[in-house]
């Protein structure tokens, strides 16, 4: 139950809550406090429409914590860097280059989640770079809507960290098109999926797609993160690091307990389809085994003892690394940084990857 009365005037409701405020400092017991707060809380909530997965308004253990806690002052200041500088000049280039795989994630899943990308939910962010090719809403179930529409909101969130922290580059023209897809797989089984493969059809062809291109730039921040110095630019990819490595897992995860399902019409189960497409990635990347599927030899399981692979890693379970040439070749569909096409069919931006295209960085923003 919400609530037992309303408040009919919003100006009314403001009086009120202000002079609950203002004569909370005179009330002799923390409880009273409390529990005014607590009421506050509750009939804010009313007037709220929200989503209905989510609680109507803060459990009293926050409101508690709102209280009595929170205000963390100096124990909570973080150390000084060793390194006093924020953003050194070698740093712009390589963390302005994974804004290309960024911009690929979030017009991905925006479209999908939501039918709109990035010119509705924040065209500030593309510099005014070319609309994506094809991208559109998906047919989902809940969780998987959810899933998908949480990470689109974060990407938003890592590319305006980026910008911030390094400078922007133009949004590249973008192929999310079911046909650019539909060659991806293609390409992995080694003849033509009838129909073609489609990742805006269903979840589990989304989740799929899903596999092809955010488990890269988990390759690219790790192999970015010893080439740069800044101990802002540092922090920035270990946080982003962190949460692409969340979102390849909870991909991972969902299509590891369908490993075993065919995925129709093609009569290729969930797991063939991700050891091909891993497969596909090790031989355009050029640089050996950098991708596993979702079940392994056991020899190349975790210390050798177990075929799950729920998480791709090395024989140190540490994530794989990849340079930007070795990207760009994945990315490209072609094995070559320096033959655009595939998700690029302009080439990326940014003046790592025009400069193996032998031409200039288009609208690359310094710090």
């Amino acid at each position: 139950m919400c609530c037992c009365f309303t408040i009919n005037s919003q100006e009314a409701e403001i009086d009120v809550q202000k002079n609950t405020m203002n004569n909370l400092s005179e009330m002799a017991s923390p409880r009273i406090c409390c529990s005014v707060l607590l009421v506050l809380l509750l009939v804010s909530s009313c007037n709220a429409v929200g989503d209905p997965a989510c609680p109507p308004a803060w459990s009293a253990a926050v409101a508690e914590e709102v209280l009595h806690g929170g205000g963390g002052g100096a124990q909570c200041r973080a150390p000084a860097p060793h390194t006093p500088v924020a953003v050194f000049a070698h740093d712009v280039d390589p963390v302005q280059f994974a804004l290309n795989l960024e911009y690929t994630e979030a017009e991905f899943f925006l479209h999908a989640a939501f039918g709109e990308g990035l010119d509705h939910f924040a065209p500030n962010l593309t510099l005014g770079g070319p609309p994506p090719v094809g991208a559109t809403k998906a047919s989902l179930d809940e969780l998987t809507w959810r899933v998908c529409a949480e990470f689109s909101y974060q990407e938003i969130g890592h590319l305006r960290a980026i910008q911030k922290t390094v400078g922007a580059i133009l949004r590249p023209q973008i192929d999310l098109s079911a046909h650019n897809f539909a060659r991806v797989m293609d390409e992995a089984i080694g003849y033509h999926l009838d129909p073609p493969f489609d990742p805006y059809t269903n979840s589990l062809n989304f989740l799929l797609a899903v596999y092809v291109i955010p488990y890269l730039g988990i390759n690219g921040y790790t192999g970015t993160n010893p080439l740069i110095d800044g101990y802002a630019t540092k922090r920035l990819v270990a946080g982003l690091l962190a949460v692409e490595s969340g979102q390849d897992a909870v991909v991972r995860g969902l299509l590891f307990e369908r490993r075993h399902e065919t995925v129709a019409p093609y009569h290729i189960t969930v797991a063939e389809f991700t050891d091909r497409v891993s497969a596909l990635r090790n031989r355009l990347g050029q640089c050996g085994v950098k991708d596993e599927g979702l079940i392994v030899p056991k020899l190349l399981g975790a210390e050798g003892k177990i075929c799950t692979n729920i998480l791709s890693a090395n024989t140190d379970s540490l994530s794989y690394s990849r340079t930007p040439a070795e990207l760009l070749r994945i990315l490209y569909l072609t094995g070559d940084e320096h033959v655009p096409g595939g998700f690029f069919p302009k080439g990326a931006n940014g003046r790592i990857a025009r400069k193996f295209l032998n031409k200039p960085p288009r609208v690359n923003h310094g710090v």
